[in-house]
């Protein structure tokens, strides 16, 4: 599977990962053997707090490990922004609310529900790549149905 992902966004996950490894993983691995020497594991709070943390970090780094291996990055990509594709930023109208918003299309690494930049895997994208302006789009989302308006369509830059 392609890894798009912007530049800014494998540059944060790259200085994550080192931190990760050369921080976190070294601090918290040292936490657990100091609470595995007070003895008995099975009423050791401090060691399964520290086991637990060890395997959410090794699952973190799993996941930024596998955002950044083989990039495609989305800011080399030919986007032309006559149609909504990975790499757009467009603005729509709820048709149901009469109210517009503005959604950046992007991979999963760099999605960011709250400042609306979305993966291009969501319902929302999905419903609308290969729209072009004027064109509307009925999507099901688990927040049921909408039913939008491509007013605009452009190239994603940083800052949307």
């Amino acid at each position: 599977m392609d890894n798009y992902i912007t530049k800014k966004r494998y540059d944060e996950l790259l200085k994550e990962v080192k931190r990760i490894r050369e921080k976190e993983l070294p601090a918290v691995s040292k936490a657990k053997l100091l609470a595995a020497e007070e003895g008995d594991l099975k009423e050791n709070g401090g060691y399964h707090a520290a086991k637990e943390r060890m395997e959410l970090l090794m699952k973190k780094l799993e996941d930024y490990e596998g955002f950044v291996s083989s990039p495609t990055f989305i800011d080399d990509l030919n986007i032309k922004a006559d149609l909504v594709t990975l790499g757009t930023a467009v603005k729509v109208l709820d048709l149901q609310s009469n109210k517009e918003a503005r959604y950046s299309i992007l991979g999963p690494a760099d999605a960011d529900p709250d400042n609306n930049i979305i993966s291009f895997q969501t319902p929302i994208a999905r419903g609308m790549i290969r729209k072009k302006v004027g064109d509307t789009c009925d999507i099901q989302t688990p927040k049921g149905a909408k039913r939008l308006k491509i007013l605009e369509i452009k190239k994603y830059s940083t800052g949307g």
